[in-house]
């Protein structure tokens, strides 16, 4: 008898790096209104009822957009209909700020892009949407990312954002492909 181990199934993601980020990003993240009083929530800033829950686009979505054309035309190019992204935001978290766990939807990918990242600063935090067999929870991931790098994942995986605990803000984009 011959025994084989094989994974039922897999999360697909994709991980690009924007190499120009680092000759952009000053002009780029000027254009934000950081005191905008509609976009500080209580654990950090986020425009995303600002615009997204609005059904507005933001004024930098269409220039991120082209900052991250490269990423997002490989990720479209392998979906097996047509992708819209009809809005993004934008989240900032100062020192013992988080975001917790939660979804983007039950169908499309999610994007986070890592805006500004220090080397002591924490990606994205994901959980295995399967338990583990032998204790019952959820497998955690966070992936080594730096500044500059996107990740697309399945909307419906839960994730995070752990507590920051850098004295430089962590600055992100997201969006959906639906």
């Amino acid at each position: 008898m011959v025994s084989v181990k094989q994974d039922l199934f897999q999360v697909p993601c994709t991980i690009a790096h924007v190499p120009e980020w680092k000759d952009v990003k000053r002009d780029f993240l000027s254009i934000i209104n950081w005191d905008d009083p509609r976009c500080v929530d209580e654990s950090f800033y986020t425009d995303f009822h600002t615009y997204f829950c609005q059904g507005e686009v933001p004024p930098y979505h269409n220039d991120l957009m082209e900052i991250l054309k490269e990423p997002i035309q490989f990720v479209v190019d392998s979906a097996p209909q047509p992708v819209e992204i009809p809005s993004s935001w934008c989240q900032r978290y100062g020192k013992h700020q988080m975001h917790p766990v939660h979804t983007h939807s039950v169908h499309g990918y999610s994007a986070v892009f890592y805006a500004q990242l220090a080397e002591d600063h924490k990606p994205t935090n994901f959980f295995s949407p399967f338990v583990d067999p032998w204790n019952g929870f959820p497998d955690e991931i966070t992936p080594e990312l730096m500044e500059g790098d996107i990740i697309f994942f399945p909307s419906q995986i839960l994730h995070q954002s752990l507590p920051h605990k850098s004295e430089q803000d962590r600055i992100i984009f997201s969006f959906n492909l639906l």
